[in-house]
């Protein structure tokens, strides 16, 4: 097993078995098995969560972005029932190039960062992140099991296909 990480703007290298990517589940050329979702949450340090009392206080927060995630702010905002930020799509805040690299950021206090809940849970456990507000909504994204058709006959494939969905069961 080679573990390659990258974001949305990593391509599939063809000499690769499978992949586990979030997306649509759609990747053309490619055929995709959804193994699960989760919900996003704002999460922040604690000294910041307890400076924040209800939504509307992100108002004067920095919102810390994935940025090839850009729906993720306002589908929560909406849902909280907060007015969108002025700046367009949402973007106002910082933006990064992964979930990773968001929640590193909210971890050393730079701001809120919107993430999914299987993303935090040590971090919250831990104590690093906290958050500052219960609401969380679906992700409208999953993790899919991505491979060419071709490359289902290949020895490993199936075997690391049985042990990841054994895997993914206990996820949801």
């Amino acid at each position: 097993v080679r573990i390659a990480t990258g974001g949305a703007g990593a391509p599939m290298n063809d000499d690769w078995t499978c992949a586990v990517l979030l997306g649509d589940g759609q990747w053309p050329g490619y055929e995709a098995e959804r193994l699960f979702s989760s919900s996003l949450q704002p999460v922040c340090a604690p000294r910041l969560a307890a400076e924040l009392r209800r939504p509307a206080d992100l108002a004067g927060a920095t919102l810390l972005h994935v940025s090839h995630w850009g729906e993720d702010w306002p589908r929560w905002l909406d849902a909280a029932g907060v007015a969108q930020p002025s700046a367009p799509s949402g973007t106002r805040g910082l933006s990064f190039g992964s979930y990773a690299m968001t929640l590193q950021a909210a971890i050393d206090g730079v701001g809120v960062a919107l993430a999914p809940r299987l993303y935090i849970l040590d971090d919250i456990a831990a104590g690093r992140l906290a958050t500052p507000f219960g609401l969380a909504v679906p992700m409208v994204h999953s993790w899919y099991l991505v491979c060419r058709a071709s490359r289902r006959e290949d020895a490993g494939f199936g075997p690391f296909r049985d042990w990841l969905y054994a895997v993914c069961a206990e996820v949801e």
